[in-house]
C-alpha cells in the first residue's frame, strides 16, 4: 500500500494505511504460541518481546497526546512502562529494565493494544482533515505513529527470526520466496561517476523523518561494485577458507565481538551434518545458496578484508548514483511494486530472481531483498532538524558508532521503502541485511 500522499489524503486513505500495520503486526505477534514466549529477549541487544508488544499501541497514544488530539489516557502506566526503546552497546547495560517489564500482564498488554486500535480508529473515522499535512500539522504526529508501527513490524520480525521453532506458529498466509537452486556468476559492473544530491524536500508529499531532510551533494568517482549482492554460496567460501578463524580480516573491535560471542558463521546459518541449513522466520529450510546472505557490519568488513585489500562496501553516495542516477526522484524511485519490499515475499528471494530489480545501471536488489550495509556512518545531511515530536530520532546517533544501511527489505513497509529513508544500526547488530562489493 502506498503512503497517504499528504497534500490530497482522505481519512479513508490514512485508516486503511494505519489498519494495515496494525494488521501485519499482530499477525507477526500472534505467531507466539505461549504468552510465556514474551518475556524472553531472542537477541541480547534488544528489549524483552512484551515490550514490543506494548510499544507501537504507546506510541500512539503519547504523540497524540503531546499535540493535543486526544486529551485521555487509556493507561498511564503502560504509556510509560512502553515508551522508551534501548540501544545498549551491551547485554547488561538493559538488563536492569527487564525487572519492571516482566510485571506486565500479556493478556493485559494484548487487551490494550485492542483498546488503543479502537481508539484509534475511531478518531480517525472522525476526523476533519485540513490539508496538507506537514510538519507543523497536528496530525504529523499520527503519520509519525503509523510510520513508527511499520518500523517496528521490522524490528519484532527480527526478534521473532531468532525465537526457537517450537515457540512459533507460521501463519497460514506466510510463503518463502523460491530458491533456485543454482548462484549466478557475480561480476563487477563498471558504475559512471557523477553529481549526486540527497536529501527529502521540504514540501514533499509523504512522511518523512528528521534524517532524512536536509541537502547533501556528492561528486562521486567513476567505482565498480558487485551485479548482486553476496550471496550465501560466495560467503560459505569465506567460511570454508577459515575466515572466522583469521584475525587480519576483523577489526579489532570486530574480533573482540566474533571471539567472545563464539561466532563461527553467519546467525542465521544452522550447522547440519551436510553442512549448513537456513533459518527462515519460522522454519528450518535447506540452504538458499542463491539468497543474499545476512551477516552484521563486521561480517561483511571481514569478507570484504578475506577479497582482497581494495575490495570494499559502497558510500551512501555510491549507492545512490547507483540506485538513481544524477537524479533522485524517477519513475522507478516511486514505484514499489517491483523490488522485494512490503512482503513480496515472506523472506528474501534470490539475487537477480526479480528482472524488475535491476537498477539502471545494471546493478541488481538495490532496492529490497535485504538491506545494504554501506561504509559510512551515520552523518546529519546540511540543514538537518530534529523533530520536536521525537527529538531523539536520529540525533544520538551521529556517534560514529553506527552504520548506515539502505535499500529496504522483503518487510520494509511504509516510507521507510521508499527511496530518501536513511537507516543505521551499531556494527554488531542484526537486521535483515547483507552487502554487495565495490571497489
Amino acid at each position: 500500500m502506498h503512503p497517504p500522499n499528504l497534500h490530497h489524503c482522505d481519512r479513508q486513505d490514512i485508516l486503511a494505511y494505519c489498519q494495515q500495520a496494525w494488521q501485519i503486526e499482530d499477525q507477526l505477534l500472534k505467531s507466539l504460541i505461549s504468552p510465556e514466549t514474551f518475556y524472553l529477549n531472542p537477541d541480547p541487544l534488544r528489549n524483552l518481546l512484551i515490550f514490543y508488544l506494548g510499544h507501537s499501541a504507546v506510541f500512539y497514544i503519547n504523540k497524540l497526546v503531546r499535540v493535543g488530539l486526544i486529551t485521555e489516557r487509556i493507561n498511564p502506566h503502560f504509556e510509560s512502562l512502553f515508551e522508551i526503546g534501548v540501544d545498549p552497546e551491551k547485554p547488561d547495560e538493559i538488563e536492569i529494565i527487564f525487572d519492571n517489564l516482566r510485571q506486565a500482564d500479556v493478556i493485559e498488554v494484548w487487551a490494550y493494544r485492542q483498546q488503543v486500535y479502537d481508539r484509534i480508529s475511531e478518531f480517525i473515522h472522525n476526523l476533519a482533515i485540513a490539508l496538507p499535512i506537514n510538519q507543523e500539522h497536528p496530525l504529523w504526529a499520527l503519520m509519525m505513529a503509523i510510520e513508527h508501527q511499520y518500523i517496528h513490524i521490522e524490528t519484532s520480525s527480527m526478534l521473532i527470526r531468532q525465537l526457537p521453532m517450537n515457540n512459533l506458529q507460521r501463519p497460514q498466509t506466510w510463503e518463502y520466496a523460491p530458491a533456485n537452486g543454482y548462484t549466478k556468476p557475480n561480476e563487477m559492473v563498471e558504475v559512471a561517476g557523477g553529481m549526486v544530491r540527497f536529501g527529502k524536500p521540504q514540501d514533499s508529499n509523504i512522511y518523512g523523518w528528521d534524517i532524512e531532510y536536509g541537502d547533501r551533494t556528492v561528486n562521486v568517482e567513476t567505482f565498480q561494485a558487485s551485479k548482486y549482492l553476496i550471496t550465501n554460496a560466495e560467503f560459505l567460501d569465506f567460511v570454508k577458507d577459515g575466515g572466522y578463524e583469521n584475525q587480519n580480516y576483523w577489526h579489532d573491535s570486530a574480533w573482540a565481538w566474533k571471539v567472545q560471542h563464539q561466532i563461527k558463521h553467519p546467525k542465521f546459518w544452522i550447522p547440519d551434518t551436510d553442512g549448513y541449513k537456513y533459518r527462515a522466520m519460522f522454519d528450518e529450510i535447506a540452504m538458499p545458496f542463491d539468497f543474499p546472505v545476512e551477516v552484521n557490519h563486521h561480517e561483511a568488513i571481514a569478507y570484504c578484508q578475506w577479497k582482497g585489500s581494495n575490495i570494499r562496501l559502497m558510500t551512501e553516495a555510491e549507492y545512490q548514483l547507483a540506485t538513481y542516477g544524477t537524479e533522485l526522484i524517477s519513475s522507478q524511485a516511486e514505484e514499489n511494486s517491483g523490488f522485494n519490499l512490503n512482503l513480496k515475499f515472506a523472506s528474501p528471494s534470490p539475487v537477480g530472481y526479480l528482472e524488475s530489480a535491476k537498477s539502471p545501471s545494471a546493478l541488481y536488489d538495490l532496492r529490497g531483498n535485504v538491506w545494504e550495509w554501506l561504509s559510512n556512518h551515520l552523518t546529519p545531511l546540511n540543514g538537518y532538524q530534529p523533530h520536536y515530536l521525537y527529538e531523539n530520532y536520529s540525533a544520538p546517533y551521529f556517534d560514529t558508532k553506527h552504520n548506515m544501511m539502505a535499500g529496504g527489505s522483503w518487510i520494509t513497509s511504509g516510507t521507510e521503502a521508499f527511496p530518501y529513508y536513511r537507516n543505521w544500526f551499531r556494527p554488531n547488530f542484526y537486521q535483515h541485511a547483507g552487502f554487495r562489493i565495490a571497489t
